[in-house]
């Protein structure tokens, strides 16, 4: 082949390339979308729509309705008045059923207005309120569940005999008494102290003399020897070595 044929068909394919290549970038330049098709159109704020409030008439049925009611204010439960509470100290061996039960108040009261959530962490030396004016009218305490002429109640079976000697210990009060630390004793005698023994209303526990397996009415003292004797004084003692029953051994009951 001549050079000279061989140079123009190379010229010819490289026109004939360089006009496709042209003709595809225009056509891909007349598909590509304008710029200003691209921009979102910002949507208008709305406009603000003026409510005109008529001068007359409308002062006028103000004037005819009157001043504006007072709001209610909201209602804050009343805290305890001077002279209506008075403060106790925990002491070792109370728990706040006891200490409710002792002065006439419900334990839920006693944890409201004390603040507590749990009725078992109650501490030697914390200062509890409690409501005076729920004792019945005992500002003073002397109407507190388990004193002898309104609370806890002792009858002694069987003095002398151990095998069959006893004491009840009935609560005849309206109130649960916690006898965990209260104590039975007669006159300088051995002392028996209670554990964990929750007395309802109207319920009572027997503590036995000799030995037997402890359970929810019964306790036993695992003593070798009869303790209650005829003419003797049982007494009951709460946690702080308070007086609560007693109860002379022979004299009917």
């Amino acid at each position: 082949m001549n050079r000279r044929l061989l140079v123009f068909f190379v010229l010819v394919n490289a026109f004939v390339s360089l006009a496709i290549a042209v003709t595809v970038v225009w056509i891909a330049e007349q598909r590509r979308p304008r710029p200003e098709e691209l921009v979102v159109p910002a949507t208008p704020a709305p406009a603000a729509v003026l409510i005109a409030t008529p001068a007359s008439g409308n002062a006028q049925a103000a004037q005819e309705a009157g001043p504006p009611a007072p709001a209610t204010p909201t209602e804050v439960a009343p805290s305890p008045e001077p002279g209506e509470t008075e403060i106790y100290t925990v002491k070792r061996g109370d728990s706040l059923s006891a200490i409710a039960a002792r002065f006439g108040v419900s334990p839920d009261r006693l944890m409201e207005i004390n603040d507590i959530t749990d009725p078992n962490l109650v501490f030697i030396g914390q200062r509890l309120i409690i409501p005076v004016s729920q004792q019945g009218g005992g500002a003073q305490g002397n109407s507190a569940v388990g004193l002898p002429q309104r609370g806890l109640q002792l009858h002694i079976d069987d003095a002398g005999e151990l095998a069959t000697e006893s004491v009840q210990v009935a609560n005849d009060s309206n109130a649960a008494v916690d006898l965990q630390g209260w104590s039975l004793s007669s006159d300088g005698g051995p002392l028996y102290t209670f554990g964990s023994a929750l007395l309802l209303p109207g319920s009572w526990i027997f503590l036995h003399t000799g030995t037997g397996e402890d359970n929810s009415v019964n306790r036993y003292w695992g003593q070798d020897a009869a303790v209650w004797q005829s003419g003797a004084t049982v007494v009951l003692r709460d946690a702080s070595g308070e007086l609560i029953a007693q109860q002379t051994v022979g004299s009917g009951e």
